[in-house]
C-alpha cells in the first residue's frame, strides 16, 4: 500500500510541476458554461424572428388577426378538432387551439420540442393580448366586475408527448464536454506516466526499484483516475450552475424542467467516478506502448473522437435500448442525461456499473501483465 501511495504522489507532483498542462486540464471544463450560455443567448434572441402556422376551429375577428400577426403566428381554419389533430399529425401545423362550447380555449402543442416551445409562447401571447382587449371593452361599461375585467377568457395548455429537444441538446453538449474533460485529463496523465518517462529514459530506472509492477501500475492508475475525476467534478458543478442561471435569466428557457435533487446529484457523481475509472485505464492501455509524447497524444486522440459519438446519436434521435448501457463512454454520457432528465433507471445504472468494473478489471490485468514484459520497457 505504501508503494502505491508513493507512486500516486509522484505522478500528481509531476503534473503539478507542469503548470501549463495543469491549468489546461482545469480550464477545459469552463467551456461548458460558455457553450450553454452562448446557445441560450442565440436561441433566446432568435425567438422573435420566426413565424409559425397553427390551426383553429373558430372564426377570428379583426382584432384577433392583428394580435396574431404581432406574435409571429399564422392561422388556418379547420371545421373540427379532429381535422386539426390529423393536420398536426401530418406536420401541416405546429399546434392548434380548440374553442370549447363553454367558451374556454385549449392549446395543443408539443412544448418539449424546439418549435413547440416557441409556438406555445406565441399562443399564450395571442390569448393574453385578446384577453386584455376584451377587458378594456368591458371596463367601458358602467357596472364593472373586477374578476370579469381581468379575466375574460380561460384556456388550458395540453402538452403533446415528445422528447424535450432543448433539454436534450443542452445536456448532450454539457455532458459530452464533461466526459471529454475526463479523456483530456486522463490521457495527459497517462502520457506522462508512460510515454514521457520512456522518452526521458526514467522508466528503466523506475522498473529497477524494489516495487512490484502491480503496485507501480496501480499507483499510476489511481493518480490518473484522480485527475480525471477532478476535471469532471469541476465540469459537473459548472453544468449545474449554468443550467440554473439559464433558466432564471433567459425568458425562453424559464419552463425548462430538469431534475436537480440530492439523488440525481449523487448518482451523477457516481457516474463520473465510474467513467474516470474506465477512461483512466483505457488511456494508460493506449499509451503504454508509445515511445514519445507526440505518439501518445496521437494514439489517445481516438478517445476524443469516441466521446463525440453519443452527441451524434442523441442529435439524430436514435431510440436508446437497454444494451446501450453496456457500451463504455456512450453509457456515461447517456446516464448523466437520464439522471438530470428525471429518468433514473436502477437496472441501467447496474448495467453501467457492472460492465465498467469488468472492463476496468480486464484492462488493469492486461497492463500489469505487459509491465512484466520487455514490450513496455523498450516499446516493442
Amino acid at each position: 500500500m505504501r508503494e502505491i501511495i508513493i507512486t500516486i504522489k509522484k505522478e500528481l507532483r509531476s503534473i503539478l510541476r507542469d503548470k501549463k498542462t495543469f491549468v489546461t486540464l482545469l480550464l477545459f471544463p469552463l467551456l461548458i458554461p460558455v457553450m450553454i450560455f452562448l446557445y441560450a443567448y442565440m436561441y433566446d434572441s432568435e425567438m422573435e424572428n420566426d413565424t409559425y402556422l397553427i390551426g383553429i376551429d373558430y372564426s377570428l375577428n379583426q382584432t384577433e388577426r392583428e394580435i396574431l400577426s404581432e406574435v409571429n403566428l399564422k392561422v388556418k381554419n379547420y371545421a373540427s378538432k379532429n381535422k386539426m389533430i390529423k393536420a398536426y399529425d401530418k406536420g401541416d401545423i405546429f399546434g392548434y387551439i380548440h374553442l370549447k362550447e363553454d367558451g374556454k380555449y385549449v392549446i395543443y402543442v408539443n412544448e418539449n420540442s424546439s418549435d413547440g416551445m416557441k409556438v406555445k409562447g406565441y399562443m399564450l401571447s395571442y390569448l393574453e393580448g385578446y384577453n386584455t382587449y376584451l377587458s378594456k371593452l368591458y371596463l367601458i361599461g358602467e357596472d364593472i366586475d373586477v374578476e370579469k375585467a381581468t379575466k375574460q377568457i380561460e384556456y388550458d395548455v395540453v402538452n403533446l408527448e415528445g422528447d424535450n429537444f432543448l433539454l436534450n441538446l443542452m445536456f448532450t453538449i454539457a455532458f459530452t464536454y464533461i466526459v471529454m474533460s475526463i479523456v483530456i485529463a486522463t490521457t495527459n496523465m497517462a502520457t506522462n506516466a508512460t510515454a514521457v518517462e520512456r522518452e526521458n529514459g526514467t522508466l528503466e530506472t523506475i522498473l529497477t526499484f524494489p516495487v512490484s509492477s502491480k503496485n507501480l501500475i496501480l499507483g499510476k492508475y489511481i493518480a490518473t483516475v484522480i485527475m480525471g475525476f477532478l476535471s469532471a467534478f469541476i465540469g459537473l458543478v459548472l453544468t449545474i450552475i449554468s443550467l440554473f442561471v439559464v433558466v432564471q435569466n433567459f425568458s425562453f428557457f424559464k419552463d425548462l424542467a430538469y431534475k436537480l435533487e440530492v439523488g440525481s446529484i449523487f448518482v451523477s457523481f457516481v457516474v463520473i467516478f465510474i467513467s474516470s475509472l474506465f477512461i483512466a485505464g483505457l488511456s494508460i492501455m493506449l499509451t503504454i506502448f508509445t515511445k514519445s509524447y507526440k505518439e501518445a497524444q496521437s494514439v489517445s486522440s481516438v478517445l476524443n473522437i469516441l466521446t463525440i459519438i453519443p452527441m451524434m446519436i442523441s442529435l439524430i434521435g436514435i431510440s436508446i435500448q437497454k444494451w446501450f448501457y453496456l457500451i463504455p463512454i456512450f453509457n456515461y454520457t447517456q446516464m448523466l442525461m437520464d439522471v438530470f432528465s428525471g429518468n433514473i433507471n436502477g437496472e441501467a445504472i447496474l448495467m453501467m456499473v457492472l460492465s465498467s468494473v469488468f472492463y476496468v478489471f480486464f484492462i488493469l490485468n492486461f497492463i500489469i501483465k505487459k509491465y512484466h514484459s520487455e514490450e513496455v520497457l523498450f516499446g516493442k
